[in-house]
């Protein structure tokens, strides 16, 4: 796969992954129906979404660095549960705050910006691995 194609990928990636925190930002400030939970109250929607957004960004970002993005979203797990609390009280949204929503966001998130990281790395090394070879063959 060739820089610009990449490059083009990553765009795509980026703006796919602001659109879905923008929805998820919506998602968060409306009524839910409630969902079974596992054991130890464990919610897997929570993990997956917030492991999706991880995902997203960490095949996607470019300027910040990992610590950067890594504080912004884990920003993002707790201050998500402060709005639904926010929401609870003045929009009647039946959404709270709850710790153990919190360190689902935290779990989910981490998830996915390791799973992104290890992505984009992979295919700069599987990138790099298919370079030399294609400079042999216009060798020979």
């Amino acid at each position: 796969m060739n820089a610009k194609k990449r490059e083009r990928i990553r765009k795509f990636v980026a703006y796919l992954t602001g659109a879905y925190f923008i929805w998820m930002a919506y998602m968060l400030l409306t009524p839910q129906p409630s969902f079974p939970k596992i054991g130890w109250e464990i919610d897997m929607r929570h993990i997956g979404a917030f492991g999706v957004l991880g995902l997203g960004v960490g095949a996607a970002r470019r300027n910040w660095t990992p610590g950067r993005w890594r504080a912004f979203l884990l920003l993002w797990a707790v201050g998500s549960e402060c709005l639904q609390e926010l929401g609870r009280r003045f929009l009647n949204t039946g959404r709270y705050f709850e710790l153990i929503d919190v360190f689902q966001n935290v779990v989910g998130i981490l998830i996915g910006l390791e799973a992104g990281r290890l992505f984009w790395s992979w295919t700069q090394k599987k990138n790099a691995d298919e370079t030399p070879e294609k400079n042999e063959n216009r060798a020979a």
